[in-house]
């Protein structure tokens, strides 16, 4: 752990001063004073020994802050209750001053990050009349290596905008790529101030400005994203339009002509109300633009890009931008604003038809906005299965034309969806079959056995399989009875995947249906908890401690050990082993407790 080290750093004079004024106004009692003042002159000896921890610097100087701004607080305080001018005290000097001391140890001695520099800054500004001379240790740190280049950024936007300082955020941003050449963000935020500048100062910083951005691009050189960063820095909302701009977008659109990107940003700054002219290559802001100017300018870009001689898979991304675009306006336009809500409304039924009919509509997305636009009508279906040609695995899709069938009450349409479906989106199609199963119940019998006859028998898909052939086994029970659901049982379970649920299902209507011992009922659920613990008691407790309690309750209690010994055998891991004996033990002393009671009863 780093230690600080030094000498003459921190004062322990002027106490007198701040013991007065901390307990006059009773922000200490004079008892918490020495000792804070105590543990003060210790933390000072740690110090100047070289044994404080950066971690026990920080904590001094968030305390002594928080000490300052209470004496800052009360001294508001005492001027707005006294209506004085002015108040005559040395304490936030003095607090403020000893603070400035630790942080030049900190920064003189242990490593720190952008959080701290910020904090430092923050200080410096709240602390205009201190002695010390904070700019000159904010210097001393801007002009050190540091690994992390945000604080050279934070150390610029401070010097130009808190302190109007153009030549020291210069000089930061300056050093900070010495140290980090590559790192881009430096390079956009020299701009930006440069950028700044300009707007206050007018053209005579044009130049300057200009110089910066020619650097940027010639060192970045063919950088689309780079030069998109520079785009919007210039064209911020608060900076003035000058030749600056007009010169940043005539590069873009010249450098980058051939790539899609370029002009899915053109089309963009379209949208935001400007308009680039390509023959005398000047962007101009319009005042108060119309939306439907905006969107008009917007569209007409993307017809001008996919004009060019692009390569297919570029104007197959452009295309993929262009509709996106179109939905992000739809989405977004103002309903209140009937001329561009007609006009966006029409322009994306021509862009949509056109994509679609010369084979650049790809994606799913598309097609469901598409559709959608067609809500209820016959043209939803139309499109869904133009996208199901193109996307066929894509679940969206698939879901989307269900629902359409099931909207319209077209059952037989929405089955022969489920099973075309199923065979390509496979485990994936389930939510679909949940739904149907929902929409069965609400039709009548004959659709609820279809459908349960297909999901459980006909369709090869495990997880649809194990999911409703417990279901249909249920419902034949209680549609029909128990007898009726045993035909169904015999068949199922010869099914692969063998289904637990199924044969505990049968088990439960079979024990509702108990309404005497008699021997032959209970020996064929006997049989069912056997085939249900061969097949599955490798890893099921809970199967073989239904089991023992049936034979308690229903059963031969002789029969007990048998079942419990063959689960003791087949169950694989030791803990399985461990849980059913401790379960049977617990079925042992319940049924013993009953027995007592019951022989109770009878004497």
């Amino acid at each position: 752990m780093e230690m600080a080290s030094g000498s003459e750093v921190i004062s322990p004079g002027q106490t007198d001063e701040e013991k007065h004024f901390l307990t006059i106004y009773e922000i200490m009692t004079a008892e918490e004073f020495t000792e804070f003042n105590n543990n003060r002159k210790l933390f000072n000896q740690n110090i100047l020994s070289g044994n404080a921890t950066r971690e026990e610097l920080i904590v001094q100087i968030t305390l002594e802050s928080m000490i300052l701004n209470t004496c800052k607080r009360k001294i508001e305080q005492i001027m707005r209750e006294t209506y004085i001018g002015e108040f005559n005290s040395k304490i936030e000097s003095i607090l403020s001053n000893r603070i400035h001391d630790m942080y030049i140890v900190l920064f003189d001695t242990f490593k720190y990050d952008v959080h701290l520099v910020s904090k430092y800054i923050q200080f410096g500004m709240e602390n205009k009349t201190l002695i010390k001379n904070y700019k000159f240790v904010l210097d001393g740190v801007m002009n050190s290596f540091h690994r992390d280049p945000e604080i050279y950024i934070t150390g610029a936007h401070h010097a130009f905008n808190d302190c109007n300082d153009i030549e020291s955020a210069r000089q930061y941003i300056s050093t900070g790529i010495q140290f980090h050449e590559d790192f881009k963000k430096l390079y956009v935020e020299d701009f930006w101030i440069e950028v700044k500048n300009l707007n206050q100062t007018g053209d005579t910083s044009l130049q300057a400005a200009l110089g910066k951005y020619n650097h940027i691009i010639q060192h970045f050189n063919n950088d689309v994203d780079l030069h998109f960063d520079l785009v919007d820095t210039a064209l911020d909302e608060h900076i003035k339009m000058t030749q600056l701009q007009c010169i940043i977008i005539r590069d873009m659109v010249n450098k980058y002509r051939k790539n899609e990107l370029m002009w899915q940003k053109l089309a963009k700054i379209h949208l935001n109300g400007f308009v680039y002219n390509y023959d005398t290559e000047i962007i101009q802001k319009i005042p108060s633009i119309k939306q439907y100017i905006s969107i008009s300018n917007c569209i007409n870009t993307y017809d001008r890009a996919l004009a060019q001689d692009l390569s297919p898979n570029s104007k197959q991304n452009l295309w993929n931008m262009f509709l996106d675009n179109m939905i992000d306006i739809h989405n977004s336009i103002d309903n209140d604003d009937e001329v561009s809500e007609n006009y966006i409304n029409k322009s994306i039924d021509r862009i949509f038809a056109q994509a679609y009919s010369i084979n650049f509509m790809k994606q799913p997305r598309h097609f469901i906005f598409w559709a959608g636009r067609n809500d209820g009508g016959k043209a939803e279906a139309v499109i869904l299965k133009k996208g199901l040609n193109i996307s066929k695995e894509n679940f969206e899709l698939w879901k989307k034309l269900f629902e359409y069938y099931l909207y319209h009450n077209y059952m037989r349409a929405a089955m022969n969806i489920l099973l075309e479906s199923v065979d390509i989106l496979k485990d994936k199609a389930l939510p679909l079959w949940e739904t149907m199963e929902l929409i069965a119940f609400s039709v009548d019998k004959k659709l609820i056995q279809e459908f349960y006859y297909q999901a459980s028998i006909i369709v090869k898909v495990e997880v649809i399989n194990l999911r409703f052939r417990p279901q249909f086994l249920e419902w034949y029970c209680v549609a029909r009875d128990v007898k009726s659901g045993r035909q169904i049982f015999n068949s199922l379970k010869c099914l692969k995947p063998k289904c637990l649920d199924l044969y505990k299902i049968m088990i439960r209507f079979e024990t509702l249906s108990i309404t005497s011992k008699e021997k032959r009922h209970i020996n064929y659920i006997r049989k069912l908890y056997n085939e249900a613990c061969n097949l599955f008691g490798k890893v099921n407790v809970e199967l073989w401690y239904d089991c023992i309690q049936f034979e308690y309750i229903y059963g031969h209690p002789t029969l007990v050990e048998v079942i419990f010994k063959g689960g003791i055998h087949l169950l694989e891991k030791p803990s399985l082993k461990a849980e059913l004996k401790e379960l049977k033990y617990k079925l042992d002393a319940q049924f013993r407790v009953n027995n007592e009671r019951q022989n109770e009863e009878e004497e």
